[in-house]
This record gives structure tokens, sequence and C-alpha cells, in this order.
């Protein structure tokens, strides 16, 4: 018999339910109910649904970081919410009861899969917590926390990827559950329907447009260290335990310092005379001299073969070379590949963002190598930083900034209509007026962007691509056609955000949001759309 989050057996108490186990009716029946309402729903798209069980809508809201005084209506938060600019909106949470149950909403939002966030929540109720969550680039999970631990992580697409502590603790309650699109249905009611088994209870198709309180949040801060990491031995480093016990804005160089060296040393860097001198540097607090930066920039040009390299050079040449913004110090760029270092920079990482949460919001992060040499800005080598959305930002940003108006305007909607090429949607009836709209700089032919967002929903992509209903569609899709129109799927969205953000009446601020839009779209191609935007635009080479 199936057991409930608390471990109690579940029973069937509805009429002629016969006393079966609740989770033998709650199955496929469950997640095509969740499909369709995801389908229908206009928060379909992105969402993270946190459900809780023990206590009221006031300490729910505490534990996401809002203030229970401050709640108000839904309505009366959506009118705090339209006076900020589209993507500047603060993160907020709605609650709804449903039996014993708080459900946290988040709309395109995402602390509630936090674990930071989701264990405060199980502490607050009865020490279990767990929740769905979908973002517009396609991650889509569901996490259970139990003793202050997140015991299993699902990824909804690839449901046999799991972590936690124990990833098997809810394998009897998968069974039958379609995740990885499995019948067509959208991975996310996979989750929605284990979400049903595990509380008892079923999400109404009109959730949202119940009267429901709700709260700005405050974010609640990372951990110092991450969960995996608690009682590891690299943490009893003396330098890491110092730096924890005073996570204070006057230990951040220290910070870089050795975060730098945990990077040279794992990228087998740390026998280079440049690196040795940065880091001597960097202990002692002496800003490099142009001699020496132009030696780093030289090492980065010289180890242009070797991608890993080239990374461990960029951030270690951000953690040297001053910016506007010491939190450029921490780039992250190289992937540290020893678990021990891996902790201990990460740690830094966060102790260094802690000390400095009070500085403004940062802007684009920009490449350090880009004016580690003569000072001119130009980078290393044609396409060399465009290996990732924040490195090929650094080297664009400024050049941007100095394009006259109708060239950041032609070059924004050059970038849209790629994100819609990519994605697979330019030649969707819809989608084609809009482009032409948008090549004409005429206003996009649609009432509003929740519009859009229902036209790239799993059942419209497959009945515009196809010409059938989604749950008509059967077998009539090779598996390279379903791939496809996955890929589709998971591009529209960001695809969608790129096209809005050519409107910005500030024609810079339109060009760098569709172009860092742009990049998620082309996921994992950054370098494909930098190349196409020089060509096509004559940028800096």
């Amino acid at each position: 018999m199936i057991a409930d989050a608390i471990g109690r057996p579940v029973i069937d108490s509805t009429p002629g339910g016969g006393g079966r186990s609740y989770g033998d009716r709650v199955g496929d029946e469950a997640a095509e109910y969740y499909d369709r309402m995801l389908v229908d729903a206009e928060w379909g798209e992105a969402f993270c649904l946190t459900f809780v069980r023990g206590l009221d809508d006031a300490a729910l809201i505490t534990a996401f970081g809002g203030d229970p005084s401050a709640m108000l209506p839904q309505a009366d938060l959506a009118q705090v919410l339209d006076g900020f600019p589209y993507g500047e909106e603060p993160a907020t949470l709605v609650v709804a009861e449903l039996g014993d149950w708080r459900i946290g909403i988040e709309v395109n939002g995402c602390q509630g899969n936090r674990s930071e966030v989701l264990r405060r929540a199980a502490a607050a109720g009865d020490g279990i917590a767990f929740n769905v969550y979908r973002n517009v680039n396609g991650r889509s999970e569901f996490s259970y926390v139990r003793d202050d631990r997140t015991q299993v992580v699902i990824d909804h697409i690839r449901p046999e990827r799991r972590t936690g502590e124990n990833p098997k603790l809810l394998d009897e309650l998968l069974e039958g559950l379609p995740f990885g699109y499995e019948d067509d249905l959208i991975p996310e009611a996979a989750g929605l329907a284990l979400a049903e088994r595990l509380t008892g209870v079923r999400l109404p198709f009109d959730l949202m447009e119940r009267d429901l309180p709700g709260a700005v949040l405050t974010l609640v801060p990372d951990d110092l260290v991450p969960e995996g990491g608690r009682g590891l031995a690299a943490l009893d480093h003396p330098f890491v335990q110092r730096m924890l016990a005073a996570p204070i804005l006057e230990n951040v160089p220290a910070m870089a310092a050795f975060r730098a060296r945990l990077i040279a040393e794992d990228a087998g860097l740390i026998d280079e005379p440049v690196v040795r001198d940065v880091l001597a540097a960097l202990d002692a607090g002496r800003p490099l001299g142009p001699d020496l930066r132009t030696r780093l920039r030289e090492l980065h040009e010289r180890v242009d073969d070797d991608l890993r390299a080239m990374h461990a050079v960029q951030d270690i040449a951000a953690a040297a070379v001053p910016s506007g913004d010491p939190r450029e110090r921490f780039g992250t760029t190289y992937a540290i590949r020893d678990s021990d270092r891996s902790l201990q920079a990460v740690v830094l990482r966060r102790c260094a963002l802690r000390a400095l949460h009070h500085l403004p919001a940062a802007p684009p992060v920009r490449a350090a190598l880009a004016t580690a040499g003569s000072g001119h800005g130009a980078p290393t080598r044609p396409g060399g930083l465009g290996l990732g959305s924040t490195a090929a930002y650094g080297v664009l940003a400024k050049e941007f900034a100095s394009w006259d108006a109708e060239k950041q305007r032609a070059a924004a909607r050059w970038l849209a209509r790629r994100a819609f090429e990519v994605a697979g949607l330019d030649g969707l009836d819809w989608a084609r007026p809009a482009l032409e709209a948008l090549d004409r700089g005429e206003p996009l032919p649609f009432p509003d962007r929740r519009a859009v967002f229902r036209l790239i929903s799993a059942a419209a992509l497959v009945t515009a691509t196809t010409g059938l209903p989604l749950d008509q569609l059967g077998d009539r899709l090779t598996e390279a056609q379903r791939a496809e129109l996955r890929e589709r799927i998971d591009r529209a969205p960001m695809a969608v955000i790129t096209i809005f953000n050519t409107v910005n009446p500030d024609p810079a601020k339109a060009l760098t949001d569709t172009f860092t839009t742009a990049l998620e779209t082309f996921d994992g191609r950054d370098e494909d759309l930098v190349t196409e935007l020089r060509v096509r635009f004559g940028t800096a080479a």
C-alpha cells in the first residue's frame, strides 16, 4: 500500500472508493488531468509549486522570505508588480489551502526549488516539503525534503537522473507515472500526479483564479556551505574556516586570491611563471602592472587550443584585474574538477557574495581579459571570449553601447528573428506576421504576452507543427521527429521573451536584453551566434 508523505497509508475515502489504496487510482488519469491543466493554464510554462503541511499562510510566506504583515490579495499583488519594468519584477509568492496542505505558488519563480527555502518551509511545517518546478529554459524537477536534508530530486524529463540523500525514497510512488514525455504528456504533469499521491489532494483547474493571499519576497540568502558539503573534510582547511567565521568585506581580497590559486592548481597552471606572479600580487594585495597584464593575456592566447585552460586563465584574470563590480572577481567560467577544491571554491565565492550583498545589483559581467592587455578593450581572438553568455556579453557590451540607436534597434530585431529560427518558430502561422512587423519596426501583433505564451504550450506547438491535436498524435512521429519537437518546446519560451525584449523604449537596453535571451535560446551554440552577429554588424574581431 502506498503511504503518504508522513508514512501513513493513504486510503481512498471518496464515494465508491471501496477502501482502495489512493495510489491505485492516481496514475495515468491524474497525469492526464494535470497535462490538460498545464496546457490551459497561463502559468503552465514556468512555475514552482511547493507543498507543505502543518503551518499557516503567514508561516509559509515567512519561510520564503516574505513579510506576513504585508500580505495582499492576489489582485492587489498583481497591481504592485505592474509597476515594475518587464523582467525586473521582484519574486512573489501566493498561497493556496487545500485540505491540510498549504501550496506556495510562484509563477515564473524558483525560490521554492532552492534547498535553502525548501528546508525552511519544511522546518516551519511538519518537517516535510516538496515541490514541482519548471523554468523557461526547460529545467524540470521534483524535489523532496525531510529531516532538514534534500532526500531526492527527480528530473521530470529524465527520471533515471536522481540525486539527494536517498534517491530511491519515492520509487514505490513513481510506478505508472508518465515522466519523460511518455504518452506525449507534459513531464511536469507526472510530477503533479506524484504530489497528488503524496498529499491525497487534487489541484483544482481554477487554482490561480481564486482569491489567494500573497506577498513580495526578500530573497533568502544562499547557504554559505551547500547542503551536500556539510561535514566534509575539505571545509576543515584553516583558511576556509576563518572565512566562514567572518564573511566580511575586509576578507574579500583574500578569498579571491585563495580561490584563484585553487583554479590554477586544478587546471595545471600553477607552474606557469605569469600565473605565479599574478598569485603573488593577489596575495600581497598589489594591482597588476601593464607588463603582467600583457603576459597574462599572452598566456590566454597561447592556450587557445585548450578550452579548460582558457577558462581557467579567464577566472584568474577576473580575480586580479579590477572592474566596476567586485563580484566579477569570482567568475565561474572554469569548472574545477577536484571535488575538495571545488567545494572550497564554492564556499569562498558564497562567503564573498554574502560580504558584497549590500552593493547595488551588478551590471552584466564583462570579461576581464578584454581589457587585460593594452587597455583598448579588444578581445584576444575572433570568438575567443564568445564561449558562454557571460563571456560573450563581456566582449560585446562596450561595443553595443557605442552604436547609434538605429544600429542597436536593427541588431535587436535581427537577434529576435534568429532566436525564432533556432527555436523552430519562424515558420508558424502566428509567428510570420510578428517577425514581419518586427522587421518593419511596427508594434508586435499580440494583445499581450500571455496570448503568445498560450501559443507555445506543448499542445499548441504539437498542433501547429503536425496539424494534429496532442491527444491524437499516437505513434505517428519518428523518434527523430519527437526529439525535434521536444527541443522546439524547450526553446520556445526564451525565444518569445527575446522578441518582446526588442520593444524596450531604450534601444541600448533592448539590444543588451535581446542579446542575453538570444544566447539562452541558442543554448550551447553561443559562439555561433556571436560569429553571426560579428559578420552581420561588423563587430570587433
